[in-house]
Order: C-alpha cells, then structure tokens, then sequence
C-alpha cells in the first residue's frame, strides 16, 4: 500500500483532499508543508500532497518555495472548495488560531481580533481544545473530530473560496491531452529586457502563459526565480522548441505535464 504524505494533524483540508481522492493509501501526517516535501525525496512515502494556490490570496509561498529546492514532479492538480467555520470550547473567545493562508480568507470576519498563526488548520483546532480563550478557524469536520462547539461556519471572505492541490512524488506522470505544465525558469543573470525574452518563445510558438510568479533565489539580494504554469504537454513540439529556446539564456527545471481536477 502507497504512502501519503499530507499536512497535519487530522482533518486538514490536505488530509479531507486525501480521504476524498485515495480509495487506498497509508496516511502520513506531517507537521509543516516542507516536511511533506521531504518524506518524498527522501523517499519515506511515494507521494505528498501539497497547497499550491488560493482563490482569494494567491500562491502558497512555502509550497512554491518547496518545488524550487526539491524540484519533485506535479503529478496532478485537484481545486477544492473551501468552506471555514470557528469553532471553540466557548463562545468567550479573545484570539483567533489558524493557517496564515486562512486566516487571510477570512479577514472580513475576523477583523479586530487577534489572531494565532499555527502550522495548518487543523493544529488551530487541537490548540483550541487546550484554551478556552482560544477559537480556531478551519473545516467543520476537523471542529467536529476536535470536539469543539461550531460557533458559526462558512465565514470566508467569499462563497466560492477554493484552492488548488498538488499531487507530488519523485515520478512524472504521463498526460495525453488536456495537460497543463510547471516550470521554473532560472536566470543566468539579469538584464535590460529579461522578462520579455522569458515570455517571448512562448508567445511565438502560440502557448497560453497560464501563470507567472518571481521568488528570491535565496542565494543573492535581488536574485529572482520565475514559477510558471502553461497549456498544454511538455512533450507537445511546441513546448520543447519553446523551452529549447529558452535553454540557451536560464536554466529550465521542468516540474511536469498533469491533469487539473475541480472537486
């Protein structure tokens, strides 16, 4: 049976992605997104499941980070809704304990509360059952799982909150049609005109440019990186003349060709 590795403790919304697409499959919870990202190049379970975007605040740094410095493969992408509830041992609450990313869908509801920043959802909502002055927000069923009251639900900043879930493991997948492709892209150095000469072999070979994102290098001050995700198959002609391009000017890290999946 394959190992899982996804962001815990229990009821997450990785671990309710898991349960929702492995029939079969030994859970392994991990306590932050990096740690998920080394059970699988040090090949401790086969594949991980990560956080890759939101609908309301964009990447997830720490997992776009994380594909930079492991360079795993993406083997499939799945958007899940989101729905956040708060939930605590009482209605008295004085702080707000959460993910970052969560915290940030609901910045409507939460407004002059002071918030916890915890390492995933459902942590928030194990902190909560030890604090009474404490409420976490996160999924009903980890509210539930946790014990804790439901103290009012669906209170993300929109009603169609949801985020996108990588699929990563050490192997590539193969996608006939339908694809999308990641990529990092690593410049040799910069120059008057960088950005342009990136996005022109694309342009000219007809490939919708689905996402673009910088991030430091994090080996110099001012040292950029670029995330990209396109249409199609890396295996496609175009992609590799467009690529094949681009090899003479950065340093092209292809992070596969999958399927995306809405939920």
């Amino acid at each position: 049976m394959s190992k899982i590795a996804v962001l815990g403790p229990e009821y997450s919304y990785s671990h309710l992605l898991f349960l929702k697409i492995f029939k079969e499959g030994e859970l392994v919870l991990s306590n932050r997104i990096e740690e998920v990202f080394k059970q699988v190049v040090e090949k401790k379970v086969e594949k991980g499941i990560i956080p890759l975007e939101n609908m309301l605040q964009g990447s997830v740094r720490e997992s776009i980070l994380g594909l930079l410095k492991y360079r795993v493969k993406i083997n499939k992408v799945y958007t899940l809704p989101i729905h956040h509830c708060i939930a605590g041992k009482s209605e008295k609450y004085s702080k707000i304990a959460s993910h970052q990313q969560a915290l940030l869908q609901c910045s409507k509801f939460i407004t002059d509360k002071e918030t916890l920043d915890c390492s995933s959802t459902s942590k928030a909502m194990e902190i909560a059952t030890q604090d009474a002055a404490v409420a976490a927000l996160g999924s009903k069923e980890a509210a539930l799982f946790y014990g804790l009251q439901i103290l009012q639900e669906n209170i993300e900043d929109h009603p169609l909150n949801s985020t996108r879930f990588a699929v990563i493991s050490l192997r590539e997948t193969a996608v006939e049609k339908n694809a999308r492709t990641s990529i990092l892209l690593m410049p040799q150095k910069d120059r008057p005109g960088l950005l342009f000469s990136i996005l022109a072999p694309f342009a000219s070979q007809n490939i919708n440019l689905l996402k673009i994102e910088s991030l430091p290098s994090g080996k110099k001050m001012g040292e950029y990186v670029f995330y990209l995700e396109i249409e199609g198959n890396q295996d496609h002609q175009p992609i590799r003349s467009a690529l094949s391009s681009l090899n003479k000017s950065v340093e092209v890290c292809l992070l596969g060709s999958y399927l995306e999946v809405t939920l």
